[in-house]
């Protein structure tokens, strides 16, 4: 669906002032990166983004527990008030990306995320909008098609982002 989104802000793995600080940016003692950057920037209306945010928001309300919290745009949501959100008070408002942080329960867990609220009997269709290749498997991640793919498994020392 936004097949030609601008991508420059996509991160998963923290740089040296993230290194500097607590992130999720920054892998943990088993190697895990639990964070991920989208670039605001969806090739379309401005206003998507806010919409696909409030889908992820959604879906950690409806009861996923593999999401920790979001930042976007000043404001960050969490289990802390329910995902209702507040203001940000981090040196990044992430305004030009919004940012995801996931627990660990998504370690074990790499169903896809249900942005639309459709899943029936565990399961969702899969309608073949693909946008970003999952790190573990090779798979393609569906971030804009309803649903997010989610692993944290990568071990490796790189620098990853989305393609």
């Amino acid at each position: 669906m936004y097949v030609e989104r601008d991508r420059r802000s996509d991160g998963w793995i923290g740089d040296t002032r993230h290194s500097a600080r607590k992130s999720d940016h920054n892998p943990d003692k088993s190697g895990i990166v639990r964070a991920i950057d989208i670039d605001a920037n969806l090739n379309a209306h401005p206003e998507e983004v806010f919409d696909l945010v409030e889908k992820i928001t959604k879906c950690a309300k409806r009861g996923d527990k593999r999401i920790a919290y979001i930042i976007h745009d000043g404001k960050i949501s969490s289990p802390m008030l329910n995902w209702k959100k507040r203001k940000y008070r981090g040196a990044n408002p992430h305004r030009s990306h919004f940012h995801v942080s996931f627990t660990t329960l998504g370690d074990k867990d790499g169903s896809w995320f249900d942005l639309e609220g459709e899943r029936i009997n565990g399961r969702i269709e899969d309608d073949g909008r693909q946008l970003a290749k999952d790190v573990r498997g090779g798979s393609a991640g569906n971030i804009l098609g309803g649903r997010l793919g989610h692993r944290s498994d990568c071990k490796c020392s790189c620098s990853i982002s989305l393609a």
